[in-house]
């Protein structure tokens, strides 16, 4: 039976050597970015988190093997498999046996990235925003999986708030009934994703190191510790107001509404409508919180080593 994770070898001597390590998700390149720009994104980051004095560890599933940290080889795999237009999915927690089971490929999201990362002993993780309670969902019950790993994977997880096309009020008062912390990189306002600010207030943190006190005072004093949100607001020359977003984004779920896309399929086509609508600004503006949250994730993942 193979290993139920395979890390690359820069990933196993960081653990050797007790570098810091910072996970990193793939459905923001496999769903999120369009192709072939997401491969050389992907680059970028890792090699940003290099310069940082951090090892990178991009989690993805490919051909039912968990990889922490994928090489060379397994970047060309991917590119083939988008080149060809070979299937490429959308992995939930859930969907973690199934993909494995049956060799197939795809993407990781937040909660199944936390578990596979934790599960490899990383403590910490960057990506672009976590997923959360969707707009109408007292009509549809969508909300994401991620809030639950928040819930119950004690990883510190850096992120531009929540996707921008949630229910941004809902979504914190579900992490505050699961009693995750929510901390706002040199921020007292939770950011939501393109924009800097919601209006929704939360506690202020000024360096990784308060970071790193608090998760330590929760491992102390959980029985089951949570995770941390640390919410970091796109920097303030990328960002796209919050007023024009939000008109972007209700045409764009009414338009999901009118072809009956719901479930795995939503964010990705909600978020292709976006890069149509802006005209491209909103890859661009998603790009940079994504190197953004690098940053500031290396700062912790040091501070935590």
């Amino acid at each position: 039976m193979q290993p139920l994770l395979t890390l690359s070898f820069s990933v196993q001597q960081a653990i050797a050597e007790k570098k810091p390590i910072l996970a990193m998700e793939s459905t923001v390149l496999t769903h999120g970015l369009p192709y072939p720009e997401n491969l050389e994104i992907l680059q970028t980051l890792e090699e940003l988190c290099l310069e940082l004095e951090v090892e990178p560890a991009t989690i993805i599933i490919l051909d039912g093997k968990i990889h922490i940290g994928i090489t060379q080889a397994e970047k060309e795999n991917l590119q083939h498999k988008m080149k060809n237009g070979e299937e490429i999915q959308k992995f939930g927690m859930r969907d973690i046996p199934y993909s494995t089971a049956y060799k197939k490929s795809g993407g990781t999201t937040v909660s199944t990235t936390m578990l596979l990362a934790c599960k490899a002993g990383i403590k910490v993780f960057a990506t672009g925003g976590i997923g959360g309670v969707h707009r109408f969902w007292n009509e549809t019950l969508d909300i994401s999986s991620d809030l639950k790993s928040l819930a119950e994977i004690p990883v510190i997880v850096v992120s531009a708030g929540c996707k921008a096309i949630l229910d941004i009020s809902t979504t914190l008062e579900v992490l505050e009934s699961y009693g995750v912390p929510v901390l706002g990189w040199k921020t007292d306002e939770f950011p939501a994703f393109y924009s800097r600010v919601s209006g929704k207030k939360i506690d202020r943190i000024e360096n990784a190191q308060d970071v790193v006190k608090i998760y330590q005072a929760m491992l102390k004093l959980y029985p089951y510790p949570t995770g941390i949100l640390v919410a970091n607001p796109v920097p303030e020359k990328d960002e796209i107001p919050y007023s024009k977003m939000d008109k972007y984004i209700t045409e764009a779920i009414a338009a999901a509404k009118a072809k009956n896309i719901s479930g795995k399929e939503l964010t990705p086509f909600l978020l292709a409508n976006l890069a149509e609508k802006t005209k491209g600004q909103s890859v661009q503006s998603n790009l940079a919180l994504l190197k953004n949250n690098i940053i500031v994730g290396a700062q912790i993942a040091k501070e935590l080593q």
